[in-house]
């Protein structure tokens, strides 16, 4: 049996590990979607998440500290930023995937349907 090799870069591991945690959650994901879009202020994120002030601070916090996003203040106003544009492409491409999963998935829901419903017309003429 090989000797199994020593883990090269652990620490790059962990740190992706870490990204991929802060981003395991649909109201981050969000947040990092509409931040995409360009800055926003928090005021801005809480009208368009329509959560609490306490739980949208919770969320930036975890994306702040795992290094996605960034904020500034200006005058009465923390201004919030995507800090790593490609953890924005790499969640761009997930959501590729799932949607021509689910497009694949509904495709054949369809077929099964009509296979379904042709037997079911078989038997019925005779």
């Amino acid at each position: 049996m090989p000797t199994p090799k020593p883990a090269k870069n652990l620490h790059v591991y962990e740190m992706q590990a870490e990204i991929c945690a802060a981003l395991a959650n649909p109201i981050r994901l969000r947040i990092l979607d509409i931040l995409s879009e360009g800055e926003r202020t928090n005021s801005e994120l809480l009208e368009i998440l329509g959560i609490p002030k306490p739980n949208l601070s919770q969320h930036l916090s975890v994306l702040k500290d795992a290094g996605i996003i960034t904020s500034r203040k200006e005058g009465l106003f923390q201004y919030v930023s995507v800090a790593i544009p490609q953890v924005k492409d790499a969640c761009s491409i997930i959501r590729g995937v799932l949607f021509e999963r689910l497009s694949t998935r509904d495709r054949m829901t369809r077929e099964l349907r009509r296979e379904l419903a042709s037997r079911t017309d078989g038997k019925r003429k005779a």
